[in-house]
């Protein structure tokens, strides 16, 4: 069974410094998986944390559920949703939904949406892990395309775009894939890490990302 954690911090150009670095660092490392979390079901097992960091706070998705439940089911005399609220309630609701299923969660693997990562089986049940730059942010990564000139592939035809075999896992083994992004707009830059655990598991247990990783791959890009 393929088991997917993915780790995704957001920061600000404010936050560009050596003591924003090191506070970041200690979000990057494999985590167990929540009590109460489903262990049994078919596809991949999906495990996706939201970090985003303000000045020395970091703020998780956990975090935004729990100001989610205190909308939702606020504490007596404080203000509960009136009638003139039943979209923003509804847009809680959904946002509730969405975040308690990043605690870990069943997909379809052709459905999976990790940023610039894919996923092929290959023979012996082992899978191809693969790395692509999907164009988005800054820098683009350029070089070989492995997809080039397979026809019907996502990126077929793109002769200069980075798209290339992490690694291969077969049952047992474990990777991690590590990359980064700039993004700018008129008024403001901002920048985001990713770290991908990926694990080819026989059995799925709750601390199945807590093991050595046998690959690493890194597109870590020296952003200004």
């Amino acid at each position: 069974m393929l088991a997917i954690l993915l780790i995704e911090m957001e920061w600000h150009k404010r936050e560009r410094n050596p003591a924003g670095a090191l506070l970041r660092q200690k979000y990057y490392c494999p985590m167990p998986v929540a009590e109460g979390v489903e262990l049994s079901g078919d596809g991949a097992f999906v495990v996706k944390c939201s970090y985003y960091q303000q000045g020395d706070i970091v703020l998780s998705n956990q975090d935004a559920l729990d100001r989610l439940q205190k909308e939702l089911h606020p504490a007596p005399g404080e203000r509960a949703f009136t009638g003139e609220d039943e979209r923003s309630q509804r847009r809680a609701m959904q946002q509730k939904k969405s975040i308690a299923k990043s605690r870990g969660a069943f997909y379809d693997i052709g459905k999976l949406d990790i940023p610039c990562v894919a996923f092929c089986q290959e023979p012996g049940d082992a899978w191809r892990v693969r790395w692509y730059d999907d164009g988005r942010g800054q820098p683009r990564r350029r070089g070989g395309n492995e997809e080039c000139y397979r026809p019907g592939a996502k990126l077929a035809g793109r002769v200069n775009t980075r798209n290339e075999t992490a690694f291969i896992l077969p049952p047992g083994k474990a990777g991690v894939l590590k990359y980064n992004y700039r993004f700018a707009s008129y008024e403001d830059q901002w920048y985001k890490c990713y770290y991908t655990y990926v694990v080819n598991a026989e059995t799925l247990t709750r601390d199945v990302f807590l093991r050595a990783y046998d690959y690493e791959y890194a597109q870590m890009a020296d952003l200004f």
